[in-house]
């Protein structure tokens, strides 16, 4: 909290400033004081802070998630199971629409429209297109025969889709360590500490290791590169991020039908 009202403070200095509002000799205080002083000390759960935690599922917790899959509902294994095939954020998957989807020469594609986009700010960021492979593409055949409207995982809420933060409860709610709800009777997944977003880095840490470019993976990942690269390169990547999913895709078969340890 304290970083975040020191950043607006600072914000609401540089205004002044540039509006004349301040002399220019003003220094900005806010931008100064404390400087790299308030590092976030990570979350906290059940009242213990874990620390700045960034998750990796190994190749073992992949193969466990993957089996366990059937336990959590539809909708939730549907959208952990994307996770992983598309590397997609939670909020691009939970509203996919039908519209979005289409039928093209090498097989299915999403593309989300970049107003949807965490970096759509950014005036080179451009829709994102995703090569629909393996499970993932199951998943949206098998949905938009079923669903009635525009979304494909639809819900009563006000956004007419399930939201972002269903995933994470979903996911909490079967952790062993959940007390909420204690009357329920769930089963459990044995699995340390995760939460879904640490799903599209562990899909990011798999295409490194199989040995994707690290290009096409920020491409995959739908980052947008440094100033000049952006600028320069329009490569859309369309071929290399089917075969790179479709590798992807193939590893994540092979780790769901390991036995356990």
């Amino acid at each position: 909290v304290a970083s975040a009202l020191r950043q607006t403070l600072g914000a609401v200095w540089d205004r002044a400033l540039d509006a004349g509002e301040l002399p220019d000799s003003a220094p900005n205080w806010w931008r100064l004081i404390l400087r790299g002083k308030l590092p976030s000390r990570g979350k906290v759960v059940a009242g213990e802070n874990i620390g700045p935690v960034k998750r990796v599922l190994s190749d073992a917790e992949v193969g466990q998630l993957l089996r366990w899959m059937p336990n959590y509902s539809r909708d939730m294994a549907d959208l952990l199971t994307l996770y992983l095939w598309t590397c997609c954020r939670g909020a691009e998957l939970v509203a996919m629409a039908r519209a979005e989807v289409t039928e093209e020469a090498d097989g299915l594609w999403w593309t989300v429209p970049r107003e949807r986009l965490k970096m759509r700010r950014n005036p080179l960021t451009t829709d994102l297109r995703v090569p629909l492979v393996g499970r993932a593409e199951a998943i949206v055949r098998r949905r938009l025969d079923a669903a009635a409207g525009a979304w494909l995982f639809a819900s009563r809420g006000r956004s007419g889709h399930v939201e972002q933060k269903a995933i994470g409860v979903a996911v909490w709610v079967h952790m062993p360590r959940c007390e909420s709800q204690p009357e329920w009777i769930r089963p459990r997944l044995q699995l340390a500490e995760w939460a879904p977003h640490d799903l599209r880095r562990t899909g990011r840490t798999m295409l490194a290791a199989i040995g994707c470019p690290a290009e096409v993976a920020e491409a995959i990942l739908g980052h947008q590169a440094p100033n000049i690269q952006a600028t320069y390169n329009r490569h859309s990547y369309d071929a290399e991020r089917r075969q790179w999913l479709s590798a992807l895709s193939t590893r994540l078969e092979v780790l769901a039908a390991q036995a356990p340890a």
